[in-house]
């Protein structure tokens, strides 16, 4: 009698867990697949986000940070034109807007410290150069026989370029020929590279040569 008891206890106690465990596989389905849905909406939301980011500046309008109207080098200029190529159209340089910044060509020549000077009085500084695409973007709008500033220096250590905002040149090198630091021209060598056509070449910063300035895009 003992015996038979012990076998029903038994049994009712192996199946209870079957049954839990059966049950508890049914709940899982409505909330895996609630899951793959919340999943779903999380990755479609981002992708939207960052579709929106990446675009923004090229979508949207925007101002440079400075303009004519508040130009240290021309405060009682007025502006003419607000669309590119020529956002200043008083002013003797050529504006481009593109990836999200302003790309300003002058038709007047300046040393290279005068360049960046000018530059930084429009809220920028000289072009740095990221990569091919940039710089066959740069090579189109300037004319062939024109050579072009950009920020690229080796200034404070001779053989070390860096560029204005003090980055490495680390990619993407189109030297025309290997700087060689000539001083005949210069006894002060050649620290400072122009752009000419699709190629860089280092040349005596005092050179009066035009400049390419690249403006930051100040969404209003």
């Amino acid at each position: 009698m003992a015996e038979n008891i012990y076998l029903n206890f038994v049994s009712d106690s192996e199946l209870k867990p079957d049954s839990k465990h059966k049950d508890g596989g049914q709940c899982s389905k409505p909330m895996q697949m609630l899951f793959a849905v919340l999943l779903f909406l999380s990755l479609l939301a981002n992708g939207g986000l960052a579709y929106l980011y990446h675009n923004k500046y090229e979508n949207w309008p925007c101002e440079p940070i400075k303009n004519c109207l508040n130009s240290d080098v021309h405060p009682n200029i007025s502006l003419k034109n607000h669309s590119p190529p020529n956002y200043c159209s008083d002013l003797t340089e050529k504006w481009f807007k593109a990836k999200g910044r302003f790309y300003v060509f002058s038709t007047d020549t300046k040393d290279w410290k005068s360049s960046r000077e000018r530059c930084q009085a429009l809220g920028g500084d000289l072009v740095i150069i990221n990569n091919e695409e940039e710089q066959s973007f740069l090579s189109e709008k300037v004319n062939g026989y024109d050579f072009h500033w950009i920020g690229l220096t080796d200034i404070q250590n001779e053989g070390v370029w860096l560029w204005v905002d003090n980055a490495p040149l680390t990619s993407y090198i189109p030297w025309e020929s290997s700087p060689d630091d000539w001083k005949v021209e210069n006894p002060l060598g050649e620290d400072c590279v122009i752009l000419k056509r699709d190629k860089w070449g280092d040349v005596s910063c005092l050179r009066l040569e035009k400049r390419i300035c690249e403006i930051p895009c100040s969404p209003p």
